[in-house]
């Protein structure tokens, strides 16, 4: 079965995102035109978008450097 991914930084931080998982092309889509301005008007990357199942796992995977902490979380939709 395939996926279609989605990804939001919901607080406009770098170093959380939302990667959102989803069964149809269309729904994912439906999805991203409805929360591509979400959040701070303040922060870049903010607003959903589309990404690959490759990017979206990278993101998830993802917990940070020595610095910061990656707070990325998976979510099926």
């Amino acid at each position: 079965m395939s996926h279609y991914y989605a990804e939001q930084s919901p607080r406009g931080f770098g170093n959380e995102i939302n990667v959102y998982r989803f069964a149809s092309r269309a729904a994912r889509d439906a999805w991203v035109a409805e929360h591509a301005d979400d959040g701070d008007v303040n922060a870049a990357t903010c607003g959903a978008y589309a990404v690959s199942a490759r990017t979206a796992y990278r993101t998830a995977g993802y917990r940070g450097d020595a610095a910061t902490q990656s707070y990325n979380a998976f979510v099926d939709m």
